[in-house]
């Protein structure tokens, strides 16, 4: 697969955007939450979807609509939707090419008075796009294995780090559901740590305590009798 040109593809994008009047605001916020995943991905045939965190970065709320939008870009050839029947498996989603347009080699001979607005706003927003991807990275591990490896230098169990990783990317890397996550890595040592408190708690309340002292209070009474 060719390398997909970051800024060929949004102009192929937008320029599709333009021509086509059945395309709402909602249309567009979906696709770009998309792009930006697969843009993070480094443009892979497939990416795997995880609904909730695309529903984050879209700023949709409602699962009707997701769902309605997702078929209808699917319908319109924006993308290539493949549901998964199982739900430890997510689905798929294919992004159709949008940076081999034809008149892309005709671009220099357009003149300068019309290419520097053209030029501006995909810098802008190629700008804000990046920021907006790099924000995300920062603030959640790329994979699981990261989460992994970040674990195994703790000296933890990787049965441990993937509950970690799933808890937190089922709530989209969120604490109580509102805030972003800032540093995913002390998120991780504080679940560290509360594992070992329970786990501290649980050992400190074994029916073994409690069997040695039903046995030492047995004792006392017996010695008390003699």
């Amino acid at each position: 697969m060719k390398e997909v040109n970051y800024i060929s593809h949004l102009n192929g994008v937008f320029r599709r955007f333009s021509d086509d009047n059945k395309i709402s605001s909602s249309h567009r916020s979906l696709y770009l939450a998309f792009f930006e995943l697969w843009n993070q991905k480094r443009y892979p045939i497939t990416i795997i979807l995880n609904s909730k965190q695309v529903m984050a970065l879209a700023k949709i709320r409602s699962r009707t609509t997701y769902h309605k939008l997702l078929l209808d870009l699917t319908n319109w050839g924006y993308l290539q939707y493949h549901p998964s029947t199982s739900p430890q498996i997510g689905s798929l989603v294919e992004m159709s090419r949008f940076d081999t347009h034809p008149d892309q080699k005709m671009a220099r001979t357009y003149p300068v008075s019309e290419q520097v607005p053209v030029q501006k706003l995909v810098s802008f927003n190629k700008h804000k796009s990046k920021h907006i991807i790099n924000s995300f990275i920062n603030t959640c591990p790329k994979n699981e294995q990261e989460v992994i490896e970040f674990f195994r230098e703790e000296k933890r169990s990787s049965l441990e780090a993937k509950k970690f990783y799933n808890f937190y990317e089922s709530i989209v890397w969120k604490l109580n559901g509102k805030n972003p996550i800032t540093n995913w890595h002390a998120c991780a040592r504080s679940w560290i740590l509360k594992a070992d408190e329970i786990k501290k708690g649980l050992k400190s309340n074994s029916p073994s305590h409690y069997r040695d002292n039903l046995y030492t209070s047995k004792n006392k009474t017996m010695e008390s009798r003699y």
